[in-house]
């Protein structure tokens, strides 16, 4: 079934009033390694994107039975998640998130951060991107990857991710549209521990999203970045906005 995506629509895919957490926040999930060509590629950016990582956690989240909460199932694309991958609800990296979520639901926030560090290289494997790290992160990213990498070559997820991608980019593409670096530092600004704006803006997003928001400062050789992980960016608007408001009204 190809899913048909309509801007005007977007609440039917992403769902879900959430509260948005606006303050950027280091939890050392994820610490720069920034080079050159990365400072010099994100500088005054602010895009929403879907990453291939970050949508392989979603995923492996939503055939977990102590993930359901974080989880959308309420959209076309969740039932093509579950008809293409029910049968590995007994993988090796389903059961390990499983557990660790039973043990403490907060992991799951770690777990999608440290994923961002992530990419998928040329030869179908999860490697660290070279410009991020995750030393302190509190996830076992060693045993994790492994177990990511079976799941990507038995389940085949690369495929799907692959046969979804012009849905994935109108989402981003409609996202897009009002973001911009000053709704993004509005979104965040109005928290008095950071008296500046960042000079990049990173909203991560996934039609599995629900509800379990968070956002991550991340800074290094004099550069800062903002990656906020949203149910969508139209919640970043919103919090602009709300923000906005409160503080005319306060004016008055």
């Amino acid at each position: 079934m190809k899913i048909i995506y309509k801007a005007p629509l977007i609440g039917s895919v992403l769902l879900g009033a959430v509260t948005f957490n606006t303050g950027c926040k280091s939890y050392d999930d994820i610490a720069s390694h920034y080079s050159s060509k990365h400072i010099k590629a994100n500088k005054n950016l602010v895009k929403t994107q879907i990453p291939e990582t970050g949508e392989l956690g979603y995923i492996v989240l939503a055939l977990t039975e102590a993930g359901s909460n974080y989880v959308n199932t309420n959209s076309p694309y969740y039932d093509e998640v579950v008809k293409h991958f029910s049968n590995f609800k007994n993988h090796k990296v389903v059961e390990m998130l499983n557990e660790d979520l039973k043990e403490n639901p907060e992991f799951f926030s770690h777990f999608r951060n440290g994923l961002y560090a992530f990419t998928v290289n040329k030869h179908d494997k999860v490697v660290l991107k070279t410009d991020y790290r995750i030393d302190l992160n509190r996830v076992d990213f060693r045993r994790y990857t492994s177990a990511l990498n079976d799941f990507m070559e038995d389940s085949k997820f690369r495929e799907f991710y692959t046969a979804h991608k012009d849905f994935y980019s109108k989402i981003e593409a409609a996202q897009n549209q009002n973001l911009t670096m000053t709704s993004a530092w509005n979104s965040v600004g109005h928290n008095k521990k950071y008296t500046k704006p960042f000079h990049s803006y990173q909203v991560i997003v996934s039609p599995l999203m629900k509800g379990e928001t968070s956002t991550l400062s991340v800074s290094g050789r004099g550069f800062s970045e903002c990656l906020i992980f949203a149910e969508s960016a139209d919640k970043v608007l919103a919090s602009a906005n709300r923000i906005a408001n409160n503080e005319t009204a306060s004016n008055r």
